[in-house]
């Protein structure tokens, strides 16, 4: 019986089931199987072969990359061999648009099968599922995901953007043979946005979610009328049931409700319905409000309407008027809370760090720190002068101290003091600051502290005055005066004090020789400037040398100056654990010899009517400079200081136009910042420096560079530049009258003004390729 069994299942080999068991758009598994005794043999050929000798085989290809593998283009071939015969099976691959068309499979005993091919010339993306509007109930949504299938080529990418407009990346739970499904589980209910790339082609979709639950009733009885307010979707069918006695609620009657009035909820999709009838129609019996729905009906609670009489009429007079009385109470008392004022704070803060992430951290309360001494300056050598600028807290006035630096010595310092009706809670809070500022130190590229008078009197806090006001103003001021090039500024009789300020430099410490020819790293401005590549002792030289010999000209190299100082002096109130808070152009102070200062001006800045501070909660933030992160969440880090640099980085290289021209902060605008979109290049920008900002527009704020690397960048910026510069100072000044200094700056487009209303957003540019070239250098420190 044995033997028969054996001799029943000899055979030659099955065909072999040939199949693609998993693959990429790049990659591909296949699988072969037979049966046969003896034992097949399969040889599977197009990859590699393998020689398997069990008596059900299988055989599985490893994965192979078509272009790396150009067997890959051929047919796969697995063949099943025994003593009894062999059995083939194939898989054709196809890779030109020839290939496309209806092919047909026919065996020997006449049965067919047809398959259609399609092979793509190009890149090809279609949507093939998408509901593009979905109900569902409240109770079903915890297990629900939004399903789209896709088919492309080359593999798509794909993102959602939820209602409220922030990105998320689309999961995918299946790719293969070009079509992939993506899913997001757990949505919320709103507007949604679908975008998918493949190549070149892009495809975007709405769609909407309505999450659905039982619609909540409120009765509402009046001295004329019953109404009933309902929230609920559309379409609904509302209509009133009124029973005329409680003992036999079975009996009851229907009336279609008159036409009611919509509005719009909070509650995407839902609405705010209203009804009502007269109580005369309905005085004594019991009412329902029903709403029908295509699941089916739903009613409030039953309430028994009764006409008020005579007595509840005034009664209910008496407590309308003290309802209202009550409302208009808090509604005033609201009004003036509102309007006061919150208290006096420095813009500039010290943080200590109290856990692992970089937003764990709290301010430093100077409050209980001890004044140092040394900063009393008296009080009787100060003569106060004109205003510079005032605010809700304070003032800063011009003034003359005398023997603030040298005995005998006067010298114009800026003098920062609260206004005469101040609280005591501001006077503390000027005290703190000025421990803060005593606390943090000198700096350069800081507006420094140089004394105070806390003695019997107001407090005075005595600051460096820069005697060019601020940046911005600085800019706008000198547009005219501006040279897109340094061929310009040498062209048009600028040369002289152009070459006398470099000869100077020369000269410095700093001019190293090489044979014939000189490498000189130069100092971004002269004189005092030569500090700024050396850290020298700043308590040294912190009272400024107003004789100092001034530029004559606005350049390109200007401009990188300014950005590598204030660079400069953040990298230093970094290193203090300090937070600027309101990094702009505005709150930079321009000096003698193009010397720029990092200030704080909270105290006299007017920012009720300053258009940059915007209303946003309870105060009034510079939303246009701040980080997303500040905007949304109320978090500020060195990182979100950086974001500040990047937008000032803006204001300096398109001359003062104030950030984001033409677009109004609000809704659109927060949802743009969410979405990471980001301003065009500025006109005087070159694609380096560009790329720089972009650094500093990352939406993760670990993906922002430091006050370090961006110093370093400017620095070599500046190199670049003032080395050419200074080989054709040279050429200029030996008589060569051929000059071949190529522009600084390119020229994409002309200049935008403050009144282009136009959007400065994009979604791209930033992501444009930064090349090499003679005038930009890459930031690979970045």
């Amino acid at each position: 019986m044995l033997l028969r069994r054996n001799m029943l299942l000899m055979g030659r080999p099955s065909v072999p089931q040939l199949t693609v068991s998993s693959g990429t758009d790049q990659t591909a598994s296949f699988e072969c199987v037979s049966a046969g005794n003896p034992k097949p043999n399969i040889m599977c050929h197009g990859t590699q072969e393998i020689n398997l000798t069990e008596k059900v085989s299988k055989s599985k290809l490893d994965s192979v990359r078509a272009d790396n593998n150009p067997s890959l283009n051929n047919n796969i071939k697995c063949c099943a061999t025994n003593l009894h015969g062999e059995e083939c099976s194939y898989i054709y691959n196809y890779v030109s648009v020839n290939d496309s068309g209806e092919y047909h499979c026919r065996e020997k005993h006449g049965q067919t099968k047809t398959v259609k091919v399609q092979v793509f010339e190009n890149d090809f993306l279609e949507l093939l599922e998408l509901n593009k509007s979905i109900t569902i109930q409240d109770k079903d949504i915890a297990n629900f995901c939004i399903q789209s299938k896709v088919h492309s080529n080359p593999k798509a990418q794909c993102q959602w953007i939820t209602p409220k407009g922030s990105i998320v990346q689309c999961m995918e739970t299946r790719y293969f043979s070009g079509e992939s499904i993506f899913k997001m589980c757990n949505p919320e209910p709103g507007q949604y946005q679908i975008q998918l790339k493949a190549g070149k082609k892009i495809v975007t979709e709405n769609m909407s979610i309505c999450i659905t639950d039982t619609p909540k009733f409120q009765l509402i009885q009046n001295l004329s009328r019953i109404t009933c307010k309902i929230k609920g979707v559309l379409p609904v069918r509302v209509s009133w049931k009124t029973y005329p006695s409680v003992s036999n609620f079975s009996v009851w009657k229907e009336t279609l409700a008159d036409t009611p009035e919509y509005s719009d909820s909070k509650q995407f999709c839902h609405k705010d319905i209203v009804v009502s009838r007269p109580l005369s129609d309905v005085n004594n019996q019991f009412v329902q409000c029903c709403c029908s729905y295509n699941t089916g009906s739903v009613c409030s609670e039953k309430t028994l309407v009764k006409m008020p009489s005579e007595n509840s009429f005034y009664l209910v007079v008496a407590c309308s008027l003290l309802s209202f009385a009550f409302m208009l109470v808090s509604v005033l008392l609201f009004h003036f809370m509102c309007k006061k004022k919150p208290g006096y704070e420095t813009q500039i803060q010290m943080i200590q760090m109290v856990g692992p992430s970089d937003n764990d951290y709290i301010y430093i309360d100077f409050k209980d720190f001890e004044y140092n001494q040394k900063l009393e300056f008296p009080r009787e050598n100060l003569e106060l002068g004109k205003e510079l600028g005032s605010g809700a807290f304070g003032m800063v006035v011009q003034a003359t101290a005398y023997g603030i630096s040298k005995p005998g010595v006067s010298m114009q310092v800026a003098v920062k003091m609260l206004k005469e009706k101040h609280q005591a809670v501001e006077k503390e809070a000027l005290m703190s600051e000025l421990k803060m500022l005593s606390y943090i130190g000198h700096h350069i590229n800081i507006v420094n502290l140089l004394g105070a008078c806390t003695g019997t009197g107001p407090i005075y806090l005595i600051f460096q005055f820069c005697r060019y006001g601020d940046l911005l103003n600085y800019l706008r001021n000198n547009r005219e005066h501006f040279y897109k090039s340094l061929t310009d500024a040498f062209n048009k009789d600028r040369f002289s004090s152009l070459y006398n300020n470099y000869q100077r430099k020369r000269n410095c410490s700093d001019f190293v020789q090489s044979g014939e020819n000189s490498y000189m790293p130069m100092s971004p401005v002269n004189k005092e400037h030569e500090a700024l590549l050396s850290y020298m002792d700043i308590n040294e030289d912190i009272f400024e040398n107003e004789d100092d010999e001034d530029l004559q000209t606005l350049t390109y190299e200007d401009l990188l100056s300014f950005s590598y100082q204030v660079a400069k002096g953040m990298e230093f109130l970094s290193s203090k654990n300090c937070l600027h808070r309101d990094l702009a152009a505005r709150n930079i102070l321009v000096t003698q010899g193009g010397l720029v200062k990092i200030g704080d001006f909270g105290l006299a800045r007017d920012i009720e009517n300053d258009s940059n501070y915007v209303v946003r909660g309870n105060a009034r933030l510079p939303v246009k400079w701040m980080a997303p992160e500040s905007i949304f969440k109320g978090m500020y880090t060195m990182q979100s200081d950086v974001w500040a640099y990047g937008i000032l980085l803006w204001e300096i290289f398109s001359l003062g136009v104030t950030p984001y021209p033409g677009i109004k902060v609000d809704n659109t605008f927060y949802a743009m910042i969410d979405r990471g979109f980001h301003m065009e290049r500025p006109y005087y920008a070159s694609e380096s420096v560009y790329k720089v900002m972009c650094h500093c527009w990352a939406l993760e704020p670990k993906a922002r560079p430091s006050f370090s690397k961006l110093l370093d960048f400017m620095e070599c910026q500046l190199s670049d530049v003032e080395e050419r510069l200074y080989y054709n100072v040279k050429r200029q000044k030996n008589g060569d009258s051929v000059y071949k200094n190529a522009p600084v700056t390119p020229k994409p487009h002309e200049p935008v003004e403050e009144d282009v209303h136009q959007s400065s957003f994009t979604d791209s540019s930033c992501d444009s390729e930064t090349t090499q070239s003679e005038d930009n250098i890459e930031i690979t420190a970045l």
